[in-house]
C-alpha cells in the first residue's frame, strides 16, 4: 500500500549469476536483494522443477518426460534445470529470514507436486494464472501466502483466501481502481515508467530483471 517501501525480487533469478531459473541464479538473488521469482513445472514422475517453458524446443511436453529423461533432453549443467527440492536446500544460509521465493505454478498439478517439500517452504509465496493452482496451494499449505497472477483488470474470480494479486505493470492502474484494498505485487518492472506505475498503485513487491535498477527507481 502507499507508504510501504516495496520489496524487490529478481525475475527468474539474478541473470548475472546464471541462466534464468537456474539454482545459482536463485541463490545469487537471495544474496543481492529480497529474493527471487521462479517458475515451476512438473515432470511425468511428479518432480517439480524450475523451468519457464512447459515444452522443449521440439514441442515435447515436460509433463510427458520423467525427470531423468528431461535432464538428458535439456543437457548442459544440471543446475540449469534444478529440482525445487535442490534449490530449497541450496538457499539454506542465504538471504534474510523474511526473503521471498516466489514459486509461480506454471502447470496444472504443480502445487500438489510440492506437498512432500512442505517442511522446506518457510519462505515461499505461491502465485499462478490458474485459479485452481492457487486454491490447491492454499489447501495444501494454508500457512503460506498464495495469490493470483493477472494481466488485465477484466478478471472475475479471485480464489477465496488469496493473499495478493500479482499484476502485469500496465494493468496496475485499472486493477487498483477495481480492487482498492487488494495487496498488489507487480511484474515485470524493467523501466522507470513501470516503476512509476508500481509506486502509484502501492505495489508492495516489484519483480524485475535488474534489481539494482529497481532499487534506484524505488521511492
Amino acid at each position: 500500500m502507499p507508504g510501504v517501501r516495496p520489496r524487490l525480487l529478481a525475475h527468474r533469478g539474478r541473470r548475472a549469476a546464471g541462466p534464468e531459473n537456474s539454482g545459482r541464479s536463485v541463490v545469487a538473488a537471495f544474496d543481492a536483494c529480497d529474493g527471487a521469482e521462479v517458475d515451476v513445472v512438473v515432470t511425468a514422475d511428479g518432480v517439480p522443477v524450475l523451468r519457464h517453458d512447459d515444452r522443449l524446443p521440439d514441442g515435447t511436453a515436460v509433463r510427458s518426460l520423467p525427470f531423468a529423461d528431461l535432464r538428458r533432453a535439456v543437457g548442459g549443467d544440471p543446475d540449469d534445470t534444478p529440482r525445487v527440492e535442490d534449490v530449497l536446500a541450496a538457499l539454506a544460509g542465504h538471504g534474510a529470514p523474511d526473503a521471498i521465493l516466489n514459486l509461480e505454478l506454471k502447470a496444472p498439478g504443480a502445487a500438489l507436486a510440492l506437498r512432500p517439500l512442505r517442511a522446506s517452504l518457510g519462505r515461499v509465496v505461491f502465485t499462478s494464472f490458474y485459479a485452481v493452482e492457487v486454491l490447491d496451494a492454499l489447501a495444501a499449505f494454508p500457512e503460506r501466502p498464495a495469490g493470483l497472477l493477472v494481466s488485465h483488470a477484466a478478471f472475475r474470480f479471485v480464489p477465496p483466501g488469496a493473499s495478493l494479486l500479482a499484476v502485469q505493470h500496465r494493468a496496475l492502474p485499472d486493477v487498483r481502481r477495481a480492487r482498492p484494498d487488494a495487496t498488489l505485487w507487480t511484474w515485470t518492472v524493467n523501466d522507470a515508467a513501470a516503476a512509476a506505475r508500481a509506486a502509484e498503485a502501492g505495489a508492495v513487491v516489484w519483480i524485475g530483471d535488474d534489481t539494482d535498477a529497481m532499487a534506484d527507481w524505488r521511492p
